[in-house]
């Protein structure tokens, strides 16, 4: 573990040093927030908070990176009682703790405001109340704009076990990434 993280300094330090590039190579969304919108057995709205380092790869037209994020909502199972004979519905907090790796296409990163694409996969841990469903990987489908170079706007879908997938909406910060001046 320690070697990936040295590894992972040297690359983010070695591509920060390319004195020819026109975008700062590293840009850090410090905070995203968002809604989660479930696909399947909602009950309300959720809620996502996350965070993420990208590397400015190609003049600004790749961001490659990870992202951390963490969110839950309620939602609704059924269960079948023989006593009962009935349909019987269930609220169930579910929360999950996410880490994946991330890549994005910006079509115009030289504009103030930059359209992008992409997609993520990465490791889930998630838990429904009080029981652990363990870890398990998530990719994901990604789009949004960056606006001025420090706001940035992400819808991206999410596809979770047992079919929990979710939409989420978020808002975020982000330092570097701007414009280098030569």
């Amino acid at each position: 573990m320690k070697k990936i993280i040295i590894l992972f300094f040297i690359v983010a330090f070695g591509m920060n040093n390319n004195v020819n590039a026109q975008v700062q190579q590293i840009e850090w969304e410090i905070l995203s927030a968002g809604t989660i919108i479930p696909t399947k057995d909602a009950q309300s709205l959720g809620i996502i908070l996350g965070t993420e380092v990208r590397f400015n790869l190609y003049d600004g037209k790749i961001s490659t990176g990870m992202e951390f994020s963490l969110g839950g909502y309620h939602r609704e199972y059924s269960v079948y009682s023989e006593y009962y004979g009935n349909v019987k519905f269930t609220d169930v907090q579910t929360s999950f703790l996410s880490f994946q790796g991330i890549c994005d296409y910006n079509f115009k990163p030289r504009n103030k405001i930059v359209p992008f694409a992409g997609f993520g996969v990465g490791f889930v841990a998630s838990a429904y109340d009080d029981h652990q469903d363990g870890f398990f990987i998530s990719p994901s489908l990604r789009v949004g704009c960056e606006f001025y170079k420090f706001l940035r706007a992400t819808l991206d879908y999410r596809i979770m076990k047992y079919g929990f997938n979710y939409f989420s909406l978020r808002l975020g910060f982000v330092i570097g990434g701007r414009n280098k001046k030569i």
